[in-house]
């Protein structure tokens, strides 16, 4: 067969998955991909890529060919510029991968390097996704979850930063963990909420099957349903919540809920929910505890209207900008 590019390939890969492959090509790619080893590892990665392009963070041209071609220079590739035709997709992330399968590709896809997929979500949105093993995850807004490339073969590891609900599929030999900046969270097969946002306590709701949690420090907590625990890694301390399970998935169902929490707690939430910056002028407002049930669907300044009320303090909102005072 005659000797093509990469980019050959991956525009061939690119037309197929698109529905715009000609019989022709779509022979010649089938006939390519069975040739060898790294052929047919090249082009799983790279289906897997473009399925996966979907969950970046759109960005300009202008981003993502800068970043694609600062890669592929560091990479010492030679290539047409796949990216044009990809753009209205594509992220930066996902360009970065796309241009790591390339430099994979040249060295032979010899090394044993691992690659990370990230699925992110910003301010303001949520997002579902289904992890190889059948793993269900609901990302709440402002959160990051990192599989690697090995998810599933030894062990079904991932991390996490920010805010999740997991519906974990069930296997006994390959334990599934979630690893946060100060705890990780083991499981065979359950569901629970997971709250890791930076700053801020690590946050775990057991809804069924049965959790352990093993934090930087040593320590360990075996969780049982209905079970709320919160962790410090400023302390090392683990504490039982007496809190409802319904308040930790709110989020999921685009409720807010709220249980005589400080207004700290609560303005950071609404940052994440709306995508707002809230400044408090009168710094004893953060101190304050609310208690209250709103729908994310009702608008921003209505919620603030009514906390104002109950906590008497004023706001100013000007574009994303939101004044406490």
């Amino acid at each position: 067969m005659e000797d093509r590019s990469k980019e050959y390939w991956l525009e061939l890969i690119y037309d197929a998955l698109t529905g715009n492959i000609t019989k022709d090509d779509a022979d010649q790619l089938a006939a390519w991909s069975m040739q060898s080893v790294e052929h047919k590892v090249f082009y799983e990665e790279a289906v897997a890529f473009f399925e996966m392009m979907e969950f970046g963070q759109q960005l300009s041209d202008h981003e993502i060919e800068a970043a694609y071609k600062e890669f592929l220079d560091k990479k010492e590739v030679k290539s047409v510029p796949l990216y044009k035709r990809i753009l209205p997709h594509i992220s930066v992330a996902a360009a970065l991968l796309l241009a790591f399968f390339i430099g994979l590709y040249v060295s032979e896809l010899k090394s044993n390097t691992v690659v990370e997929t990230v699925f992110a979500v910003d301010k303001g949105s949520k997002s579902k996704t289904i992890l190889p093993d059948g793993t269900e995850v609901w990302l709440n807004s402002a959160t990051k979850l990192i599989v690697n490339r090995n998810f599933g073969k030894k062990d079904r590891r991932i991390k996490l930063e920010g805010e999740a609900f997991f519906d974990v599929a069930h296997d006994n030999e390959k334990p599934f963990i979630v690893e946060t900046s100060a705890l990780d969270v083991k499981v065979h097969g359950t569901s629970f909420n997971l709250s890791c946002y930076p700053k801020e306590e690590t946050r775990v709701a057991l809804f069924k099957g049965s959790v352990e949690l093993l934090s930087v420090n040593g320590k360990s907590v075996m969780m049982k349903p209905d079970d709320v625990i919160a962790y410090r890694a400023e302390t090392g301390k683990f504490r039982v919540m007496n809190e409802t399970l319904e308040k930790e998935y709110a989020w999921r169902d685009s409720k807010i809920i709220f249980r005589n929490e400080k207004f700290e707690q609560i303005a950071s939430r609404l940052e994440r929910l709306f995508d707002v910056d809230i400044s408090v002028m009168n710094k004893d407002i953060m101190s304050k505890k609310f208690t209250g049930d709103f729908v994310q669907n009702e608008p921003l300044p209505e919620i603030l209207g009514i906390m104002s009320k109950v906590g008497g303090f004023s706001f100013k909102i000007k574009g994303r900008q939101i004044v406490i005072y």
